[in-house]
């Protein structure tokens, strides 16, 4: 971990070099500046743990600046200098939320104003920590819940987002259109070191090529027709987070080569401005698209995706994992069901059989829509094969004939009914149960 990061500002160039010459400058990170919006731009681009100011100063005052630090990083503490004229402007200060002032001339009182530094800035990591305490919990109680699933596929990308979250390197998220890769990468996020900053998306197919560019890197005012203001892109805007590029297959070719140069140096200018911005962002992207077979038809670049795929993650679609339809259902029949207070208890054996065979072309997604009509336009206790907007067989059995399918479906049902009790489900099934043991492990159940 690096020194920490303090901003020094005083028009007083004297004053400034006095500063640094001393000796406990070498445990920090100071970064001394003749003038409040020099601080200002430099807080834009960059973490700073501490701002220490001169209240007098002609360009603005520190006590503006600490007004728009407060605004604008109610995180970064602040500790003002003052003179004597000044003094009843700093206590106010003090008063409204700046950590603490010290009278000029420093010579006599150094030691304490090292201290009250060291103080700031540790107050400012605990604030941080235990804010980051707090979201951890709300993320460990929704963890499990986000990517819902007891299939061999469901935790292995459990296990891969445990591995990557807190690291630093780029996720490349793979999957047909509906499977979650946003949830995914929102479970990235949240249980990184990054969760308590923003998580910002951006659909890359949903903006026309300009558009996307402005949307992505902001622009400066009078950059192009109808740019009527300075706008934050959301390369700047996830600073210290994390940015998901969603869809970035279908990013346009004279975008991608930008893409590259932002993702390896983090630096990059707005539409229409010439000055580097630099961002400190952790990146994912999710495609559905074979990138390889795009890259061999001339839509992708190879050197974006080399960059891409240091870290892949692929998410298999519902019809591949079919055991894990089923507690999808439950737990959107429970959400609606609260969401709209609605009493239905569950799914008849025929809805069951339905929801197993079907191939569900939209994934996660279509079963959320299912159900979510479901519970709306049932009035009975269960709902029934009659509730689901795809056909089935009359006796409400699946109509996939695939036997290891049926198989796995009916001892899946036997345990749902028997409360997982392996004897009676054995039993009910009329096999013995050490047979039902063997194929319990056969299918992962």
């Amino acid at each position: 971990m690096g020194k920490p990061r303090i901003l020094l500002v005083d028009d007083n160039q004297a004053f400034l070099d006095l500063f640094m010459a001393q000796p406990e400058c070498a445990a920090f990170d100071v970064t001394p500046l003749d003038s409040p919006r020099r601080a200002l731009r430099v807080m834009s681009k960059e973490p700073v743990d501490l701002v220490v100011t001169d209240v007098q100063m002609p360009e603005m005052s520190g006590i503006e600046l600490f007004s728009l630090i407060q605004d604008t990083y109610p995180e970064v503490p602040v500790i003002l200098i003052t003179a004597f004229g000044s003094l009843a402007d700093a206590v106010a200060a003090v008063k409204g939320g700046a950590y603490h002032y010290f009278e000029k001339p420093l010579n006599d009182k150094m030691d304490l104003f090292w201290r009250t530094v060291e103080e700031a800035i540790a107050k400012k990591e605990l604030l941080r920590e235990i804010g980051w305490l707090r979201q951890e919990r709300i993320r460990q109680r929704s963890f499990s819940d986000s990517l819902i699933g007891r299939s061999p596929a469901v935790k292995q990308v459990l296990n891969a987002i445990r591995e990557v979250a807190d690291l630093p390197v780029t996720v490349l998220i793979c999957g047909e259109t509906g499977t979650g890769k946003g949830v995914l990468a929102r479970m990235i996020h949240d249980t990184g070191n990054r969760g308590d900053h923003p998580f910002l998306a951006a659909n890359c197919s949903a903006f026309a090529p300009g558009v996307l560019e402005s949307e992505l890197f902001g622009h400066e005012k009078g950059a192009f027709t109808g740019a009527i203001e300075q706008r934050v892109g959301i390369f700047e805007a996830a600073h210290r987070g994390t940015l998901l590029l969603d869809e970035i297959s279908e990013t346009p070719l004279p975008l991608q080569a930008k893409l590259l140069t932002v993702i390896e140096e983090k630096t990059f200018s707005r539409v229409g401005g010439t000055s580097a911005i630099r961002a400190d962002f952790r990146l994912l992207a999710a495609t559905h698209r074979n990138l390889d077979r795009w890259v061999e038809k001339g839509r992708f670049r190879q050197d974006l995706l080399y960059r891409l795929k240091v870290y892949v993650i692929d998410l298999p679609a519902l019809r591949h994992r079919r055991e894990d339809i089923l507690p999808i259902a439950e737990y959107y029949l429970e959400k609606f069901c609260r969401d709209y207070a609605r009493e239905v208890t569950g799914f008849s054996e025929k809805a069951m059989a339905a929801l197993r065979a079907y191939d569900w072309p939209g994934n996660v997604r279509e079963v959320v829509n299912v159900v979510e009509r479901a519970v709306i336009t049932c009035r009975e206790p269960l709902i029934t094969n009659h509730h689901l907007p795809f056909d089935t067989e009359e006796d409400g059995r699946p109509t996939d004939l695939n036997l290891k399918e049926l198989e796995k479906f009916h001892i899946e049902l036997a345990l749902r009914r028997t409360g997982n009790n392996r004897t009676k489900a054995a039993e009910l099934l009329g096999i013995a149960r050490k047979t039902l043991i063997e194929k319990i492990r056969k299918y992962t159940l």
